[in-house]
């Protein structure tokens, strides 16, 4: 399931204006969005993520329970091609791709240790 996510950094994303209270909020709106984009037959899915930050919020625990709950997602609707995570500048990409490739990346990220 994994192998049909694809992360990518855009600068040009407009934040919406929707208030969550919690990261989980967050997330369980970010399902809502899946699951009426896939109800009216869309089998390539995309979300925007924003920088937690900006939102008052840790990055790690924000980004790891949207991407734990889309995935959920995923597996519940197997169907699904594609889903794409576009990550609203760099903060948002940093916390977004740091707790995908901790938690869900099927190959992990070669790091220079300076050796």
């Amino acid at each position: 399931m994994t192998e049909k996510v694809i992360l990518q950094r855009r600068d040009d994303l407009p934040m919406p204006l929707i208030a969550h209270h919690t990261p989980q909020d967050l997330a369980q709106w970010q399902v809502s969005q899946l699951d009426w984009a896939y109800t009216r037959g869309e089998r390539d899915l995309t979300i925007s993520c924003f920088d937690p930050a900006q939102m008052g919020w840790d990055g790690g625990k924000t980004a790891y329970a949207v991407l734990r709950a889309v995935m959920d997602f995923l597996y519940d609707h197997r169907d699904v091609e594609r889903l794409t995570v576009l990550c609203a500048g760099e903060g948002a990409f940093r916390a977004y791709s740091l707790q995908w490739n901790f938690w869900f990346a099927a190959h992990k990220p070669q790091h220079d240790h300076g050796a």
